[in-house]
């Protein structure tokens, strides 16, 4: 340890970087129980106030488990049977899209044809290769099965959870002692994911119910459908907004054509903007401390490390490594100030 921190700078540098980079393999490795134990870990990090409340309410420590879980399982089997039968809806319609995709696509040829663009544009159709596209494909359905398979593993990581979790800050204070820092850490850590994701649940909610709103008025098919989705998606950072957008997008093209897909693009756009650069900021950001470049890159990262998972993943992840591991560390006073949100300062209580 001694040679460790007499050593050089650049040494030290070295030595750090080394070791990310075998924590980093190690975590690709292993990503599928690492997403399993990640999400029941949020899971459990966002039902242990409502177990609490339950037991200063007299519940016992059994009886408190037993209805978070029932209400977790309850959950559960609702977005999966509304997923079930939203699909279901979905497929019956294919056939009427297909028509009016050809429609579509006749009609385009046309106004191409006329503007003497038909030929380039079928050139640069042709050079795309759409062969490619079904192993991205595959992958996407295969990621989606192993996230199926790892729901049991999930559920019996999250009860193991969730039954030790009135005995997890006793043992921390044994542990590390009442005035440990990184005891303060830890419950600022549970604090700030618990109201980042609470937040993150509200707004989400408040704009997919305007969207949905939107969406009727304008006929738009699946519109609740849509609107669930846009709650889901509000999860990842960033790009979230966007994956939600594209499915309603593309049925109001074909079911209403360019201009009203253009007016449903411009309504959502005004309604998330509004809501997720004037309204939100003024509750997140003072929570999380970080800007939104690096939100963004922590994004793209901890989806590269873990997949799918970690780009729900990615701003509880950040903010573990930011809380635990960096605030109030001197020497990463400059690294917090770079990736913050402007003040440096670590989040407070």
């Amino acid at each position: 340890m001694n040679s460790i921190a007499g050593s050089s700078p650049t040494t030290r540098l070295l030595l750090i970087g080394a070791s990310i980079v075998v924590v980093m393999a190690g975590m690709r490795a292993f990503a599928d129980t690492l997403n399993a134990f990640f999400l029941a870990a949020l899971i459990a990090m966002l039902c242990a106030p409502i177990q609490s409340w339950l037991r200063r309410r007299g519940w016992s420590q059994g009886a408190s488990l037993a209805l978070v879980l029932g209400l977790i399982i309850l959950v559960g089997v609702l977005l999966i049977a509304f997923v079930g039968v939203s699909t279901n809806q979905v497929i019956r319609k294919l056939p009427d899209y297909e028509e009016r995709f050809q429609e579509l696509e006749t009609s385009t040829w046309a106004q191409l044809d006329a503007f003497g663009l038909s030929e380039q544009t079928l050139q640069a159709v042709e050079s795309i290769n759409l062969q490619s596209v079904f192993p991205f494909a595959s992958a996407v359905l295969r990621g989606t099965l192993d996230s199926l398979g790892n729901i049991l593993l999930i559920f019996l990581m999250l009860f193991y959870m969730l039954m030790d979790a009135p005995n997890i800050p006793r043992r921390l204070k044994r542990v590390m002692g009442e005035d440990s820092p990184w005891l303060a850490r830890a419950n600022l850590f549970f604090y700030s994911v618990q109201r980042y994701m609470i937040l993150k649940t509200v707004f989400g909610v408040v704009i997919a119910a305007i969207q949905t709103v939107v969406m009727l008025l304008m006929g738009v098919d699946f519109a609740v459908q849509w609107g669930v989705l846009a709650v889901i998606t509000n999860y990842i950072p960033n790009v979230g907004f966007v994956l939600g957008l594209i499915p309603p997008v593309v049925v109001t093209l074909l079911e209403k054509g360019p201009l009203m897909a253009v007016i449903l693009i411009v309504l959502y756009s005004v309604i998330n903007n509004i809501i997720e650069n004037f309204v939100a900021p003024r509750f997140l950001g003072e929570e999380l401390g970080i800007s939104a470049l690096f939100i963004f890159l922590s994004l793209i990262f901890w989806t590269w490390v873990l997949g799918a998972a970690g780009a729900l993943l990615a701003v509880p992840l950040t903010l573990l490594i930011k809380i635990m591991l960096l605030d109030g560390e001197d020497s990463a006073k400059g690294l917090v100030a770079l990736i913050s949100d402007g003040t440096g300062e670590p989040a407070k209580v």
